[in-house]
């Protein structure tokens, strides 16, 4: 299966109530690259993977597939997928199942660790290995993009850097998209980085720089 493109995202505005929480969007994922966002708690950087994957409705947004406009892209066959914020399986389900179930392959790499986890269930697992595997699953789906919402939240250090090391090596065979609050680790593996600020995207040519400048992170 071969993919390429880019998968954007322009003129997004979502208001909750009298509150406006993103406005003037763009946003531009390549195909074969990290993009990342950053920005504050509360700033609507969910909410706008959501609006990407396409099961948040805004007041306006235009998601477009190689300048094709797609609706709802996660009903677009093999191409995206997302990681929520959230536990994405059932605590019941064999980690092996969830795996078949998605049409995720694990690398061979991998093989020691999935060896002694696959026949698991997700609520037996520590919450640090259960994100780690459910990120997998989402970063080993044959899709074009995969959107990834604090995929490094509750790893340990050193599954911080194994999977900064499997999301590199999986950006040649798809688009991502990361946001994470660890931003050190974020800006290691991005090839571009935005900051999502007072509710508009910011494309940062200097990313550390720019984000002392902006005050997202101390001098």
């Amino acid at each position: 299966m071969t993919f390429s493109g880019c998968l954007e995202a322009d003129s997004i505005e979502l208001a909750f109530g009298e509150r406006k929480i993103l406005q003037s969007i763009y946003l531009k994922m390549p195909f074969g690259e990290v993009t990342a966002i950053l920005g504050r708690n509360g700033c609507g950087k969910s909410s706008l993977l959501q609006i990407i994957f396409g099961t948040l409705k805004p007041v306006y947004k235009s998601v477009r597939w190689d300048k094709r406009f797609v609706e709802y892209p996660y009903r677009e066959q093999n191409l995206v997928r997302y990681l929520p914020q959230h536990p994405l399986t059932p605590p019941s389900m064999q980690v092996q199942k969830a795996f078949e179930r998605y049409g995720a392959l694990v690398d061979a790499s991998l093989n020691e660790k999935w060896q002694g986890i696959k026949n698991k269930r997700f609520g037996e697992l520590s919450g640090g290995e259960r994100r780690f595997w459910e990120t997998l699953l989402i970063l080993y789906s044959p899709v074009q993009f995969i959107l990834l919402d604090e995929p490094f939240s509750r790893l340990s250090p050193i599954y911080v850097e194994l999977l900064k090391e499997l999301i590199v090596a999986q950006k040649t065979q798809k688009g991502i998209l990361i946001t994470d609050h660890l931003y050190r680790e974020v800006l290691d593996i991005a090839d571009q980085t935005y900051l999502l600020q007072n509710g508009t995207t910011y494309l940062l040519t200097d990313p550390v720089q720019e984000l002392i400048d902006r005050g997202y992170i101390p001098e």
